[in-house]
């Protein structure tokens, strides 16, 4: 996760080199679905045309392989014109595609692509003795005393507590790290941090002390048996053998050098949950690379751990080489059947079976190191609630750009907020559910207050996409000069809420905002926070499911609580900050037209006018973030309304008694 402070040669030395260095001046290729993952049997792959600056008219060469290891076409491309590079498989696989210009010396240019992963399986059975072999390992642990010490060191910050730990380990060893927490007295939320791959490393004191002010107490531990804040001189001066722990033992299950780790990463875990200042419900295990390996492991092997966080884990997937796999680190030796079976006890596709919370996986589909057809293979042994974070044009992460890794950045940056709250990332959309921040709780005070300031005839209910078009902040007030324009005379109100799901509106109902208000009409749109960023890595369906079911809740507690309104349900309106996303808009949009009736509840679908078939946004239609409207969207769902409103308001009048429009209540807090 830190990548600023990774030393970047251990991974050329150490593991595979990455394939995706760019060319200078690579050709552009458009992915057929902008999501990159396609259903078994469909058609998949690129248009391919030349950059608009090319200067060569050469040939290109390129090369498309399954799972990174079987090719299954090759070819050239002249690129006058454009052209085409695709396949139709009828199994799942992942497409791992090289395009090497016409220029000498140039290096490939690699992209990549998904076929129905969420169908791809072991390609071996688990140990029959997997839980077995562990459970007596981790008695053996339990025999020896942790022992832990702790030594005091400045934080850094005056708000956060700070430490160096050292415990005992069996056969002698000894297992350090760090540990973080809020100054405060309290009990706080777990998070177990998992370094990556790497000749021994010292740990930076603010990868802990800037969680610890976040409010997580946190336990960040050495994967060797090693001191973790020392000068680069002692770390250097380590053994040769210690630096390519990988090879240890690899023949060995009961001495190999990641039964060691994975041990370790499980003390972290009982350590930190028989601290008095853990919260006893939140311990969440966390890393990249072989990080994330650890957390996958210790996630299956210490139910302590409620939720899972992992960036491009490695450890996938050991003997996929013998079965038309590229091979992950710690890249074991496939032509060796001893620690192929050695391999297994590790395998992060074997502990994964025992995972049943909350799952953050995320995938780079050109990543060489861990290769995506692993992870998939592990995130779909997962038996709780799980989310991927697919990564259709990213490398490893350590050679990958903050643009290239935004799936997983910003989903896991969302879990870990509420988490550390409080918050459950696995709530269903028709559970009412209270938002956790402050701003909120102040917002919810002020429609509360609202409600009492005016005559309320049309009830407008939604997320930031509604709230803007009639909020008093500076900011928007050219959105509510529309409003005004639009509405005034029919005693419009705003109740719209930025960030709120479907669940946050329905608590928000329950708590008052509706009641003894009966409007004649509520306008609806929500959603469209339930969908987010993420791309879809099949149908789709549980989400869809999910979501429905959440505007449909909405729609039954209105009823309830304004019987006589005509509601205007409002289709969730595109999104361009991924666009992979509006097949799930599309579907969710298709379900919840089929609520109407034309009278007492009407649908109302602007979708085509803002956007053309293929769900891209015209111009003008939204702010530059691809999601929030501009003046001439909402001037379209304002003349899609205002048909209804007149049939069921008769004209506007002259005077409006509608409250006040409110604000966001931090600018003047």
């Amino acid at each position: 996760m830190h990548r600023s402070v990774l030393p970047q040669t251990f991974l050329i030395s150490l593991l595979l080199p990455c394939a995706a260095v760019f060319a200078a001046n690579p050709p552009v290729l458009t992915p057929f679905k902008p999501g990159g993952v396609y259903a078994l049997g469909e058609r998949a792959g690129w248009t391919v045309s030349a950059p608009a600056d090319a200067a060569s008219t050469g040939e290109y060469s390129y090369t498309l392989k399954k799972n990174d290891s079987e090719i299954i076409k090759s070819g050239k491309l002249k690129l006058s014109r454009p052209s085409t590079i695709e396949t139709s498989l009828n199994e799942p696989a992942m497409l791992y595609l090289e395009i090497t210009g016409p220029e000498k010396d140039t290096k490939p240019v690699a992209y990549g692509a998904a076929i129905a992963p969420t169908r791809l399986q072991p390609v071996i059975p688990r140990p029959a003795d997997f839980d077995q072999f562990w459970a007596e390992k981790i008695a053996l642990l339990q025999k020896v005393p942790a022992n832990p010490v702790l030594t005091k060191k400045d934080s850094g910050r005056p708000d956060v507590d700070y430490y160096i730990l050292k415990m005992d380990h069996i056969d002698g060893r000894h297992i350090y790290g760090q540990v973080a927490k809020p100054k405060h007295a309290g009990k706080f939320p777990g998070l177990a941090m998992f370094q990556w791959a790497s000749p021994p490393y010292p740990l930076q004191r603010e990868w802990v002390t800037d969680r610890a002010a976040e409010g997580w107490l946190v336990v960040n531990i050495e994967p060797h048996d090693v001191l973790p804040d020392q000068p680069k001189e002692y770390y250097d001066a380590l053994p040769k053998e210690l630096k390519e722990y990988n090879t240890i033992e690899r023949e060995n299950r009961d001495r190999n050098y990641f039964l060691y780790m994975y041990l370790a990463d499980y003390r972290a875990v009982e350590y930190l949950a028989n601290r008095p200042d853990w919260n006893g419900t939140t311990l969440i295990a966390n890393g990249t690379s072989m990080g994330g390996q650890q957390s996958l492991c210790v996630a299956g092997l210490n139910p302590k751990v409620t939720g899972v966080i992992v960036h491009v884990a490695a450890g996938a997937d050991a003997n996929g080489p013998l079965h038309g796999h590229a091979p992950s680190y710690p890249n074991w030796p496939a032509d060796n059947p001893k620690i192929m079976e050695t391999a297994q006890y590790f395998d992060t596709v074997n502990c994964a079976t025992n995972i049943k919370v909350p799952s953050l996986v995320s995938m780079g589909f050109i990543d060489t190191t861990s290769t995506p057809v692993g992870i998939f293979t592990a995130f779909n042994q997962i038996r709780g609630y799980k989310e991927a974070a697919p990564m259709i044009e990213s490398p490893h992460n350590h050679l990958a750009t903050p643009e290239q890794m935004a799936q997983y950045t910003q989903r896991s940056s969302e879990w870990l907020r509420d988490l550390v709250a409080g918050g459950n990332v696995a709530e269903p959309a028709n559970k009412p559910s209270r938002r956790l921040d402050e701003n909120s709780h102040l917002g919810h005070e002020g429609l509360l207050k609202k409600k009492t300031q005016g005559q309320i005839d049309v009830y407008f209910l939604g997320d930031s996409i509604t709230r803007r078009w009639g909020a008093s902040d500076e900011q928007y007030k050219h959105l509510l000069a529309n409003w005004n324009q639009n509405f005034s005379g029919w005693n419009a109100a705003d109740f719209g809420w930025g960030g709120d799901k479907t669940q946050n509106i329905l608590w928000r109902l329950e708590n008052g905002e509706l009641d003894g208000i009966n409007p004649q009409v509520i306008v609806l749109m929500a959603g469209t926070n339930n969908v987010g960023r993420l791309t879809p890595v099949d149908d789709d369906h549980a989400r869809i499911a999910d979501i429905t079911n959440g505007i449909k809740a909405i729609i039954d507690l209105a009823r309830r609580k304004a019987p006589n309104a005509t509601i205007l349900l409002t289709g969730i309106t595109p999104r361009n900050d991924n666009i992979a996303v509006m097949p799930t808009i599309n579907a969710i949009n298709a379900n919840i037209a089929k609520f109407a009736d034309g009278k007492s509840i009407r649908y109302i679908n602007i979708n085509d006018k803002l956007a053309d078939r293929s769900g891209k946004l015209l111009p003008g239609m939204t702010d530059p973030d691809q999601l929030h409207l501009a003046p001439q969207a909402y001037q379209i769902w304002a003349d899609a309304l205002k048909p209804h409103l007149t049939e069921l308001l008769g004209p506007r009048a002259a005077t409006d008694k509608a409250p006040p429009p409110t604000g966001d209540p931090s600018a003047v807090h």
